[in-house]
């Protein structure tokens, strides 16, 4: 069959863009590494021109891979939050503070001390972190007023994308929701603007959209520049969390999936909103459906993994990242549970959830004079499962059905096994990695009038099931609550911490 779905996913760290058949099969693929600058303490940043250029790059050699095939759409998500700008002329104003960015974290201290935020986490059901569009508005406005005056129009990546693609300003339902959407009105809520002092946002958001809408036809100028059909249909631009479980055919409440990336996700579909003052982890409305998704995204995900592999790379053997992650497995596989007592903290880049501390630092405690390499190496890999299963206790307790997990992790045997003896439910995983694109691409392919998307979505994959051992379980219960007792310790000693001024430069 000749025709041909594009999905485009705007990460943090990588573009990519990917052609499909309707079965699914991928018929063309390109990346791009995408840059992310730190311009000073807690800042990440990204150059809106150079994320537009690396998808008009990733776009035009996939067009150039199909060529004589028929195109029949393009479908976009990205990087959710932060605060991307625009200017009244379409230009950005300065660049995209990303969803990272945790300059605002002591004025949301003070915010949710004076309990300013509780409108917020009773509306959208989210805990607010530094780099939510309300936080880093905030921080514009009080420190570059006149840039903040200047900023006609705020998007999120995936918007911005579909704005250079198209021309028109849109954003969906899930990019939508966090954190001025009410979920249950499935509008914005003037009440949350104003608890935060944020009325001069609400201007200059657009109001949410299913994704699989049609948001317009790719402009001339940008046909040009991918070798791509003018006019030809793309949808409505998505979270790329939301675009994944769509490409995982999940939209039914109960179901969970699981995110073992650079940072890690937890994912469970709901038709409850949480109405609290100060909810667990953060929520999304689906891309097409009316289920709610309550995301608890730890910090650290397998960039823990990475960062003890990368310690000592020479002492654990291998010339490639791959050999030294296969030495590390094997020395974690002679550990029995628990890491002989060595309880791993994965705070490397702060918390998110199932709490908000950007502050909070990752440690090793139970450490002794016969603890090896193996035993740290083990409690990295339980640390950050543990963070995972700290989410569900956090929120409905463990699942009770099989879980589906992806990401880089998803592809660590050892780690897969760990994952669902911590939660004592089996772990699903495809062989596939490339939900988010494939997702994007049925979107788009249902924006273009080819059907349901939650329908076309659906393709054969190969899965490899890790089945809970009960035993580990039970033996990782105690192992759990040993973890959760010293987090606990550790966040109150952490504020005590934050009072001692630190002698040295």
């Amino acid at each position: 069959m000749n025709e041909i779905r594009i999905g485009l996913d705007v990460g943090t760290t990588a573009i990519k863009a990917a052609a499909y058949r309707p079965d699914g099969t991928c018929v063309a693929r390109a990346e791009r590494s995408n840059k992310v600058l730190r311009a000073g303490p807690g800042q990440a940043e990204q150059d809106m021109e150079q994320v537009w250029q690396g998808a008009v790059s990733c776009l035009a050699e996939v067009a150039q891979s199909c060529d004589g095939a028929t195109i029949q759409s393009v479908g976009v998500c990205g990087q959710g939050d932060g605060l991307w700008a625009m200017d009244a002329d379409g230009r950005p104003v300065g660049n995209a503070m990303l969803w990272n960015d945790t300059r605002a974290a002591a004025d949301l201290e003070g915010l949710v001390d004076t309990d300013r935020t509780d409108a917020i986490g009773r509306g959208s059901g989210t805990s607010l972190w530094p780099g939510t569009s309300a936080m880093l508005w905030r921080w514009l406005e009080a420190q570059h007023a006149d840039v903040a005056s200047r900023v006609a129009t705020v998007f999120t990546c995936a918007d911005w994308i579909g704005y250079r693609l198209t021309g028109a300003v849109a954003t969906d339902m899930s990019n939508g929701s966090i954190p001025f959407i009410d979920l249950d009105a499935r509008r914005y809520s003037d009440e949350q603007f104003a608890s935060v002092d944020c009325e001069g946002l609400k201007t200059r958001l657009a109001s949410p959209r299913r994704a699989s809408d049609r948001l317009g036809g790719l402009t001339a100028e940008t046909a040009r520049a991918t070798g791509l059909p003018e006019g030809l249909p793309v949808s409505v631009g998505t979270l790329d969390l939301a675009a994944m479980i769509v490409g995982m055919g999940l939209d039914q409440a109960g179901q969970t999936m699981l995110i073992m990336g650079t940072t890690a996700v937890v994912n469970i579909l709901t038709d409850v909103a949480d109405r609290v003052p100060v909810p667990v982890g953060a929520s999304a409305l689906h891309a097409t459906s009316d289920a709610i998704i309550r995301i608890f995204a730890p910090s650290t995900g397998a960039a823990a993994f990475d960062w003890f592999a990368q310690l000592h790379p020479k002492s654990l053997g291998g010339d490639t990242p791959s050999e030294v992650a296969a030495k590390l497995n094997a020395l974690v596989q002679s550990v029995p549970v628990g890491a002989n007592g060595v309880t791993f903290l994965p705070y490397l880049n702060g918390e998110r959830a199932p709490f908000v501390a950007a502050d909070m630092t990752a440690a090793f405690h139970g450490m002794r004079s016969d603890t090896t390499k193996a035993d740290l190496g083990r409690a990295v890999m339980e640390g950050t499962a543990m963070s995972l299963r700290h989410c569900f206790e956090s929120h409905s307790g463990l699942p009770t059905e099989p879980v589906q997990l992806t990401g880089g992790g998803s592809r660590n045997t050892v780690w897969c096994q760990i994952i669902a003896d911590i939660i004592g439910q089996d772990v699903v995983v495809s062989l596939q990695s490339d939900q988010g694109l494939w997702g994007a691409a049925c979107l788009g392919a249902a924006a273009a009038g080819a059907g349901d998307a939650m329908s076309l979505v659906r393709r054969d994959e190969d899965t490899t099931t890790y089945v809970a051992d009960p035993e580990k379980h039970a033996a990782y219960s105690a192992v759990y609550r040993r973890y959760e007792m010293i987090s606990s310790a550790m966040r109150r000693l952490q504020k005590d911490l934050n009072s001692v001024k630190d002698p040295l430069p």
